[in-house]
């Protein structure tokens, strides 16, 4: 007589029909031949059900060719169902026959109990009929854990394969530069991981993992190893893209493609970490990144402050001109960025900013106003010397000094334009006269040196007397106070800040 053995309704030890071993004697059934049964089960599964037979065992087949296995006379068959797969054991004197069919591989389950005993029939892969005899009472129950359990693993199986054959294609993406498409496959398999671990967990008990639940879990390992490597590929390039835009002076294209960067290293860190491959060298990777952006906000402030400092560093006035130029176009670009923005992201107080480029452009038409007039002078000494030819080109000289100044004049420091104006006249009238002489013509009484003409009060400053740069500590410490330390170098990664 068999029996059926639902282990949720069972307190206490285990079954003897689990625990038992060896054969049985007049009055009794004995066990399996070579262990207890409960050494079939494998620790990541529970059993379920326990059903047993002392005669008909079980039948493999319908046709000649099928095979009945049937215990020894002093032995039993014992099938367990666990959550992972159906176990059937047959005892025999020489040695007992084990079957270990996966859940996955059985459908058309049945139950009959119409022999005098129970009988549960199922296909195995669709194809070959088992039939595996046991006890009455129970059958209805059993089966429906089996049909339960069959559809659970073949509904999940179906997802993991597929899982996994997108998660080989977001790593193809990945590998050929295709970033965004790689994260929409691996989001994509991500979704239909979370389906299969619903699935899986409406399979078993309430509160306890079950084999299906585990089945699950390790393909969302190889999901999180995957997705952690998209998400630190599109970190790396988007590293590469802040560096070219940082090379470029696009500074606040830069700071966005860093941010997107520490966005995917923080999406990195919510992952269950324990799977995430490589997780030291991608912290790294997150620090070194918190080091480039610290030193980006303070890059255009020390690329202001680097011109400026050479400008009053220089002796001659034309490169210093030069430096006082890059000086004003930095700070202005310092105080651009982030414009309108609630918080700024790059050093420099705008007030303090704002000063001190004034005190640039002022700086900046000094210089250029004093590279004018010292070819005029020298083209006034030539015109006193009879030397014509020599006076003509430093007057040129002078002349188109004259309107570089009075250009920038005009964009940065309108109170000399008025000024520049005039020794820009000035020196346009000694061209004539020098031109006029060359070729022989009559020439005006050359008035240069008639002490009733008022020379104009230029009001500027000379580039011999630059006011205070960042380098003057006394004056301008305040806006080398929003560049943290003094070192001029930008950051690790070898960008220069002017």
């Amino acid at each position: 007589m068999g029996k059926i053995i639902n282990l949720d309704n069972f307190e206490g030890d285990p079954p003897d029909v689990l625990t038992g071993t060896g054969p049985g004697g007049l009055l009794s059934a004995g066990y399996l031949h070579d262990g207890p049964a409960l050494g079939a089960v494998d620790d990541d599964e529970t059993a379920q059900f326990v059903l047993t037979s002392r005669k008909h065992g079980i039948e493999i087949g319908l046709s000649e060719s099928g095979e009945t296995v049937r215990p020894g006379s002093n032995y039993r068959m014992i099938g367990i169902v666990t959550d992972k797969r159906f176990l059937l054991l047959v005892g025999k004197d020489d040695g007992d026959t084990r079957f270990a069919i996966p859940h996955v591989d059985i459908d058309q389950i049945a139950g009959d109990r119409s022999l005098g005993h129970g009988r549960i029939t199922f296909r195995r892969c669709g194809d070959t009929e088992w039939q595996v005899h046991c006890g009455k009472q129970g059958l209805v129950d059993l089966t429906a854990y089996l049909s339960h359990a069959s559809q659970a693993w073949v509904r999940v199986e179906n997802i993991l394969d597929e899982v996994k054959r997108i998660l080989v294609t977001a790593t193809e993406q990945r590998d050929r530069g295709d970033h965004e498409q790689a994260l929409e496959s691996v989001l994509e398999a991500g979704d239909r991981l979370d389906a299969a671990g619903e699935t899986a967990t409406e399979f078993g008990p309430p509160g306890d993992a079950n084999a299906l639940e585990r089945r699950v879990a390790t393909v969302r390992e190889r999901h999180v190893a995957t997705l952690a490597e998209v998400r630190r590929s599109r970190a790396r390039r988007a590293v590469d893209t802040g560096e070219k835009h940082w090379r470029g002076n696009d500074f606040e294209a830069a700071y966005d493609a860093y941010e997107a960067a520490r966005a995917e290293y923080d999406e990195i860190f919510s992952l269950p970490t324990a799977v995430v491959p490589e997780l030291a060298d991608i912290r790294a990777e997150r620090d070194r990144l918190d080091t480039v952006i610290e030193d980006l906000e303070q890059s255009p402030l020390r690329t202001a402050v680097a011109a400026d400092n050479e400008a009053v560093a220089a002796e001659d006035p034309d490169v210093a001109a030069d430096h006082w130029a890059e000086a004003l176009e930095a700070y202005r670009d310092v105080l651009e960025l982030d414009w309108g923005a609630e918080e700024r992201r790059f050093a420099g107080d705008p007030e303090k900013v704002r000063d001190r480029l004034g005190t640039v452009a002022e700086n900046l038409v000094a210089a250029r106003r004093t590279v004018a007039t010292d070819a005029m002078e020298a083209g006034d000494w030539y015109a006193d010397a009879s030397q014509p030819d020599a006076a003509l080109e430093e007057y040129k000289t002078a002349r188109a000094a004259f309107e570089t100044a009075l250009a920038d004049a005009r964009d940065c420091y309108p109170d000399a334009t008025d000024h520049l104006e005039a020794e820009l006249d000035a020196v346009e009238q000694r061209l004539s006269r020098t031109e006029a002489r060359l070729d022989g013509e009559p020439v005006d009484v050359d008035d240069r040196f008639d002490e009733t003409e008022t020379t104009p009060d230029l009001d500027i400053t000379t580039a011999d007397e630059p006011s205070p740069s960042p380098t003057d500590t006394t004056d301008l410490s305040d806006i080398e106070s929003g560049i943290d330390g003094t070192d001029p170098k930008i950051d690790p990664t070898g960008h220069g800040g002017s």
